[in-house]
């Protein structure tokens, strides 16, 4: 059962998250020494099994679920999450509703927020404080001082970059100001350890 200090403890010592968004992006991270596998692709006909595949493999599955084909991003995927594996699946969300479905019902859920301008940032702060999420994941990464700012503003909330990250350095500058881990599809930055 993953639960939001599991992610905490895993994310302290295992700052990166093998993000996937294909098959063959999921067998590397299957492979990888990554503990979590966000999963940036499915349909209601695979999900299952992919969310099965990692679970076998000793990694914790989070999965996107506005991006789920043939899932709606309403309440009831939540709760098909909920039936059909637990709580040994995390979920991340854009919608604050789902955010509150998945924290009425236990699931460990990412809330995943873009900040574009400093009204975002002050709603995405608000949303957090409301809506209470066990993680957030700010979009684009590569903003150190933007995750610095809201980590002062909701310190017990784990902060987890994705997006745009592209270099090691970048990895690092993000973990050294706030964040306390990044996600990504770069297969080359998986093996990035926190220095």
């Amino acid at each position: 059962m993953i639960t939001k200090r599991k992610l905490w403890e895993i994310l302290k010592t295992n700052p990166i998250i093998a993000a996937v968004k294909d098959e063959q992006g999921l067998s590397k991270a299957l492979a990888s020494d990554n503990k979590i596998v966000f999963v940036l692709y499915a349909d209601i006909l695979n999900l299952d099994e992919i969310i099965e595949r990692i679970l076998k493999s000793g990694k914790i599955p989070f999965v996107h679920i506005d991006m789920v084909t043939g899932l709606a991003t309403n309440p009831m995927s939540i709760k098909y999450i909920l039936k059909n594996h637990g709580k040994n699946c995390g979920v991340i969300t854009t919608k604050g509703n789902l955010v509150k479905e998945a924290v009425d019902v236990g699931i460990t859920v990412i809330q995943r927020l873009f900040v574009i301008d400093s009204l975002s940032i002050e709603n995405n702060v608000k949303s957090i404080k409301r809506m209470k999420p066990d993680a957030i994941e700010i979009m684009p990464g590569v903003i150190p001082k933007v995750i610095k700012k809201i980590q002062n503003e909701v310190p017990n909330t784990p902060i987890i970059a994705g997006g745009l990250i592209e270099t090691e350095e970048e990895v690092i500058d993000i973990l050294n100001h706030g964040g306390m881990a990044i996600s990504t599809t770069r297969e080359n930055l998986w093996k990035v350890k926190r220095k």
